[in-house]
């Protein structure tokens, strides 16, 4: 008898347990296809198309107000909107999808809570939450990602600087100074609610050359760089070959400020540099953009993390005196990226940078020949190991040992502590 209740016992722990353990393993989830999403009655929308319903992209960047802060609801029912979206033309009514491959990856820190897609017609953002490498990989040394499609009902396709991006529900809020800050959608960080919208297809393979439709676009020279000098690249993955870094309005590693600084609107840029958009103060007066000496990738000191600009162009662009020029980029690295602490190639360093392609600007326009010079264009390079890998693969620990003791040696003492503690939203 005493080995009977034994036997049940052992027999009864044994089914609990596999009852747990096919608890805590969910089954995987099914590849999204064309068909299940058009089965459930949504019309699938081309990247292009879809940037197309937004309002005109020209001078759309600018997040001053609520009003000037563009922003589109996707909505089943004018039912949904809010007064002030009918109002003001704040809605598209539609049940639609779309679909892209992934052409990002956030494992290192730099794209942060982001995911970029391509279809071979554009490219946009999808603000999310962080780990997203690991839910949709994209393997950058091999070329493997795989396809994601978005549900767009009861999301915000709204526009940050000119670059677009969907995501959930626009926000406002006052930075540290008491200045409102407005912004025309917010991350989804609900994983659940991240799972409602976005799905993973299919494995793929991403595609790189000089055609229009290629994932992976290339750029090698000064002249191909102006194909990209239009909205219709903005937010693509580009590879730009034979870069230049350029040190601007700073001393570079011979004692000398080889080109002067760059006007951009009433700012003056200097590269390399930390920079702060948000304002700070400054002996006693807030100063909304504050840039300062800095010849590593990124600011990080004493859990202070500022972005890093660093400049690069091709030769044709080395005299220009505006950061808007056709072929020349600034490199923005992220104070919170796992290298931020990277020493700043040298003025004058070649090689390639791959990164997602940006524009930085309130108000800048591309159909006019005279355009605002305050924009600039950017790169956000998703690893390492993508930016100027020439330069820092050829550099021996004596070298690297030399130029850490050079930044260490150069670089300015007021940049190396800020006059005011800011807090992690008034760094963006």
């Amino acid at each position: 008898m005493k080995f009977i209740k034994i036997f049940v016992i052992a027999l009864f722990s044994l089914a609990l347990t596999g009852c747990y353990e096919q608890f805590d393993m969910p089954a995987p989830q099914q590849e999204m296809t064309d068909e299940v999403m058009q089965a459930q009655g949504m019309q699938h929308l081309t990247i292009a198309e879809l940037k197309d319903m937004f309002f005109p992209l020209n001078n759309s960047g600018s997040t001053n107000s609520q009003a000037e802060t563009k922003y589109k609801r996707f909505v089943l029912s004018e039912d949904e909107c809010t007064e002030y979206e009918l109002k003001n033309n704040r809605y598209i009514v539609g049940d639609y999808y779309i679909k892209g491959k992934v052409i990002s990856n956030d494992e290192q820190g730099n794209v942060y809570k982001s995911l970029h897609i391509f279809d071979g017609t554009a490219a946009i953002e999808l603000k999310l939450t962080n780990g997203l490498f690991a839910d949709f990989p994209c393997n950058l040394d091999t070329k493997e990602s795989c396809w994601v499609y978005v549900r767009l009902a009861g999301l915000y396709m709204g526009s940050f600087r000119m670059m677009l991006s969907i995501g959930d529900i626009p926000t406002e809020s006052l930075n540290a100074y008491g200045i409102y800050k407005y912004y025309a959608n917010s991350n989804i960080v609900s994983p659940n609610k991240v799972a409602q919208y976005v799905f993973k297809g299919e494995n793929c393979t991403l595609t790189e050359g000089k055609n229009a439709t290629d994932d992976i676009y290339v750029v090698d020279n000064y002249e191909e760089s102006k194909t990209v000098y239009n909205k219709d690249f903005l937010g693509r993955l580009i590879r730009f070959n034979n870069l230049t870094v350029t040190y601007r309005g700073v001393k570079n590693q011979n004692g000398v400020e080889s080109y002067p600084a760059l006007t951009s609107g009433s700012n003056t840029n200097i590269y390399p540099s930390w920079l702060c958009t948000s304002g700070i103060v400054v002996e006693g007066t807030v100063q909304y953009v504050v840039s300062k000496p800095w010849y590593k990738l990124a600011y990080s000191i004493n859990n202070i993390c500022l972005y890093g600009s660093t400049a690069l162009c091709y030769p044709e662009a080395l005299s220009t005196t505006h950061a808007s020029t056709p072929g020349f980029y600034t490199a923005r690295t992220s104070g919170y990226s796992r290298f931020a602490g990277k020493p700043v190639p040298e003025d004058g360093a070649t090689g390639s940078v791959l990164a997602i392609y940006a524009i930085y600007s309130h108000s800048y326009n591309f159909s006019e020949t005279s355009r605002d010079q305050s924009a600039a264009f950017q790169l956000s390079t998703c690893r390492f190991q993508d930016f100027l890998p020439e330069y820092y693969n050829s550099l021996t620990e004596e070298d690297l040992a030399a130029r850490e003791a050079w930044i260490d040696a150069n670089t300015p003492e007021d940049s190396l502590a800020l006059p005011q503690t800011l807090k992690d939203d008034d760094m963006e």
